[in-house]
């Protein structure tokens, strides 16, 4: 079976597990907190995929690391896909529970890259105008990028919208250097 059949059930699983027992919320935290967690602690990472680590070590490394941490289910549910040996394929898992949810949920994740935090009505105001634009509600993600200067730049799936100074002031520069603007 391939690995995109393998991760699509696990993850259909999980979401259809989790909406039965009305803990969606606390599952997308979970996974997301492992995620993080997995892709920042390279020796994790790299014990999971071993193949010289029996899924019996695997699976008590993940506990003894998760236990209080995160939910029984999403605890049980890592666990399961370690003791069926498919611990490599976890991120993607994981991944593909994300979209599906979103799907389901009608959801759209959106990056939002400022030079600093935006305040709660600013926060509010662009999730209703993104979620009219996108048809569907908006799950914000805010990352500070100090070189912006100001501005800001919108991540839509694979579509950037940037409305940085530093890519107007480069645009400008761009159109001075060409010809295009002259100062007369």
């Amino acid at each position: 079976m391939s690995d995109y059949k393998i991760t699509q059930r696990y993850a259909k699983a999980l979401l259809e597990l989790s909406l039965t027992e009305n803990k969606i919320e606390t599952v997308s935290k979970d996974l997301d907190f492992f995620l993080r967690t997995l892709l920042g602690y390279r020796p994790l990472q790299l014990a999971l995929k071993s193949p010289i680590i029996r899924k019996e070590k695997k699976a008590a490394i993940v506990e003894q690391i998760f236990k209080d941490k995160i939910s029984d289910l999403t605890l049980s549910f890592i666990k399961l896909v370690i003791n069926r040996q498919r611990a490599e394929l976890l991120e993607s898992i994981i991944q593909r529970f994300f979209i599906m949810r979103d799907e389901r949920l009608n959801l759209k994740t959106v990056i939002i890259y400022t030079p600093f935090n935006l305040d709660e009505n600013q926060l509010n105001h662009l999730k209703k105008m993104l979620e009219e634009y996108t048809g569907k509600k908006v799950n914000l993600i805010e990352k500070i990028d100090k070189s912006l200067i100001g501005g800001i730049i919108i991540q839509i799936d694979d579509t950037i919208i940037n409305g940085s100074i530093k890519h107007i002031l480069e645009n400008l520069k761009k159109r001075f250097l060409t010809g295009i603007i002259s100062l007369n």
